[in-house]
């Protein structure tokens, strides 16, 4: 019961945290119920709740989505799945923690010590690398945000275009996952109780998310989550140790 219930308000903060920023949903959730909840279950159910969540956002922004620049990340992201997948069956639970702690100090520590200055502008063959490293993360963390973010945030596309490659990338690697999961029988019934659980949680989140992102700074927002994610990879990195 007790897990159930930290399930779902770890999601629910992880939906109304996604919905103000624009991504990062499982980067919240995860570091709250991994070290009660095995990864084998809190990963697989991650995905299934990410895609839920996914195409909503996708829906919302479909007529601002540019086809011709998901090839690319597609691409890579079929090659970043296998891979996952592969990796999250040979590695150990204790060591995914580790992983997982040790890459989410790094992207945070990198984004809050970023000042000023305009990045260089990626051309679209860089959307290789970020679809791959997108499903690489997302087979073996359950979240596969910051590659693609970092993309679209130095490719300088009007802010409705980049949502909506948002959209459209998170479903399209999301569905990729999911494929890679299935396929190696990594889903089972505790995932599926895990997606019933935490799903309602974020949708609820999300809407809550949406009306708020109204009224909140959304760089001083987005500056305080880097804060989050970093304690939570400090936290989830040292009880791997």
């Amino acid at each position: 019961m007790h897990d159930s219930l930290l399930f779902f308000f770890a999601w629910f903060f992880a939906g109304l945290v996604n919905n103000i920023t624009g991504f990062g949903a499982a980067m919240v959730a995860m570091p709250f119920i991994a070290n009660s909840v095995p990864l084998e279950t809190a990963v697989p159910a991650s995905t299934l709740i990410v895609l839920t969540l996914n195409l909503q956002v996708g829906w919302a922004y479909r007529r601002h989505i540019k086809w011709g620049r998901l090839g690319h990340l597609f691409v890579g992201g079929v090659a970043g799945a296998a891979a996952g997948v592969l990796l999250h069956r040979a590695a150990g639970n204790e060591g995914l923690k580790l992983g997982m702690g040790l890459f989410m100090i790094g992207y945070a520590a990198c984004c809050l010590a970023a000042r000023g200055g305009v990045p260089r502008r990626l051309g679209p063959g860089w959307g290789v690398g970020a679809g791959f490293a997108s499903t690489l993360l997302g087979a073996l963390f359950g979240f596969n945000g910051p590659p693609l973010a970092m993309y679209v945030a130095r490719s300088g596309w009007a802010p409705e275009d980049a949502k909506a490659v948002f959209g459209a990338c998170f479903v399209m690697t999301g569905a990729t996952i999911l494929a890679g999961q299935l396929l190696a029988g990594i889903h089972n019934a505790q995932t599926v109780t895990g997606y019933l659980v935490g799903c309602p949680g974020a949708l609820l989140g999300g809407m809550l998310g949406l009306f708020l992102s109204r009224f909140v700074s959304q760089k001083a927002y987005q500056r305080g989550i880097l804060v989050l994610v970093l304690g939570s990879g400090l936290h989830m990195a040292l009880s791997s140790l």
